[in-house]
């Protein structure tokens, strides 16, 4: 049983096929918010100078936005989707994922991102535009038991 919204959103990433998603965290959630983390690997994730690949940052990018979306309680698909490369990363860091949704529409939403590594650096920003497929209904779960300064 589910104890709070970012077990319900982590759920969420764990039922998703995509391969790497596996490595993928929720770590905080909060109306029109949210936080992962992803832990990237020398083999799955990397170009052949052992940067991490591109595709990467902009899925996840593309996922943390997404779960920005849902936590207004709205099922929704990338219409599109761009960013801006700002650092290299190296293979084997711990990515942290910001979303935000900036516009709440009924048919469409925007969201912005923000990337980091492990230092704190920037290293990708991006946006996206989001069609609403539907409108869901979210448990009445608390947002989250862990106090936020705690998280890492």
């Amino acid at each position: 049983m589910m104890k709070t919204m970012v077990e319900h959103f982590q759920n969420i990433f764990d039922n998703t096929p995509f391969f790497w998603m596996k490595d993928d965290k929720v770590i905080r959630v909060k109306s029109g918010y949210a936080e992962n983390t992803l832990q990237t690997n020398t083999t799955e994730y990397c170009n052949i100078r052992g940067d991490v690949h591109g595709a990467v940052c902009t899925g996840l990018a593309d996922g943390v936005m997404g779960i920005a979306c849902f936590t207004l309680g709205k099922n929704v698909s990338t219409i599109d989707i761009n960013g801006n490369y700002v650092r290299a990363v190296k293979g084997g860091e711990k990515l942290r994922g910001v979303g935000i949704v900036e516009h709440n529409g009924t048919r469409t939403m925007v969201a912005t991102s923000r990337i980091y590594n492990e230092k704190g650096e920037l290293v990708h920003v991006g946006r996206g535009t989001f069609y609403v497929l539907h409108n869901m209904e979210l448990p009445d779960l608390p947002w989250s038991i862990i106090p936020e300064d705690t998280i890492e």
